[in-house]
């Protein structure tokens, strides 16, 4: 069975974010792997393991950048509701969660770095059990977003 996706899509821009993120992280792996280089070339062990190790990574990141990040994009949506929030995401393990309004405790917006430059923030939603996050929203709609949830969270908890 397919999901289908939900009536709200994540802004085009977090796919900048989420390459810079793992651009970030290559960058990072392919300095160890440099120092595992100069470890192997000072302890004479052959260099190919070194090469074995910097031709995966680069695959690796290669297949992030370019393949799972488009279908990450793809696969994120939500949905909010009179009565709950609905969240949808996973490529391969697909996780579709349904959040009441009346077990909403608190909505809180996170902007880091990244996030920042591309005007986006992260919108997360507290519940007694766990915390839910929208991975991205623009900056200039969260604050509207935040206040229609706490809005529906006090007319749900009004309502029992």
């Amino acid at each position: 069975m397919e999901l289908e996706n939900l009536a709200q899509k994540l802004p085009e821009e977090i796919k900048t974010v989420w390459r810079q993120e793992n651009l970030i992280a290559a960058i990072l792996f392919l300095l160890v792997s440099i120092g595992l280089t100069i470890l192997f070339y000072a302890m004479d062990v052959s260099l190919w393991w070194s090469a074995i190790g910097f031709g995966v990574t680069l695959l690796y990141f290669i297949i992030m950048l370019f393949v799972v990040v488009p279908f990450r994009w793809a696969r994120w949506s939500y949905q909010i509701r009179h009565d709950e929030i609905e969240i949808q995401h996973g490529i391969i393990f697909k996780s579709r969660v349904l959040i009441p309004m009346i077990r909403v405790q608190h909505v809180e917006t996170d902007q880091g770095p990244l996030l920042r430059r591309k005007k986006l923030v992260s919108v997360s939603i507290s519940t007694a059990a766990t915390v839910h996050k929208i991975e991205a929203v623009r900056a200039a709609e969260s604050d509207a977003l935040r206040h229609h949830i706490l809005e529906l969270v006090k007319v749900a908890k009004e309502d029992v």
